[in-house]
């Protein structure tokens, strides 16, 4: 009896209520955001569809945005997590841009997004060269009375590093 009444004692010994000091140590484990871009993208095109007017306090964003697994869109050339900034340009269009170069791999975050929003190579209006600067390639889809664009630009840094600005808009046709 004495050898169970022990037991009971040290098994509830120590168990004060609260956070334990293990989950108040930081994770050294890999880098994780909640910010998935498609779910922006797609929460922008619904705003814009259903004519709501985008207030910049709701919308407009500094920071680094997921892929939906809370991994980065890229790494920039320093080697941290890729930053990016959604701004509300006016009541019914917004843009998403990355602010630093880096390993960006623009045509899998396109297509990511492509097929969050459901749209498929015959949504696509066209693809061009922006007439006004050449190191720019623009991709404009047709959601009904929405537009989506896609704008890669090519940049070179004056040390000689290149890489891309990518610029998605969404906007009330």
């Amino acid at each position: 009896m004495v050898s169970v009444m022990l037991i009971v004692l040290v098994s509830c010994g120590n168990k004060a209520p609260g956070i334990s000091n293990e989950s108040a140590m930081p994770d050294d484990g890999p880098f994780h955001a909640d910010n998935d871009i498609a779910m922006t993208v797609c929460s922008l095109v619904d705003a814009v569809r259903v004519g709501e007017k985008l207030d910049t306090a709701d919308y407009n964003f500094d920071g680094i945005l997921t892929d939906g697994q809370g991994t980065p869109l890229y790494t920039d050339i320093e080697g941290n997590p890729g930053e990016w900034k959604v701004r509300v340009v006016n009541d019914d269009e917004a843009r998403i841009c990355n602010l630093h170069l880096g390993d960006l791999m623009t045509d899998d975050l396109r297509n990511y997004i492509i097929s969050s929003l459901n749209l498929n190579s015959a949504d696509l209006v066209t693809a061009y060269i922006n007439p006004t600067d050449d190191k720019e390639f623009i991709w404009l889809y047709d959601i009904g009375d929405v537009n989506v664009s896609f704008s890669e630009t090519l940049i070179k840094t004056p040390s000689d590093l290149e890489g891309i600005i990518m610029s998605i808009a969404v906007f009330r046709k």
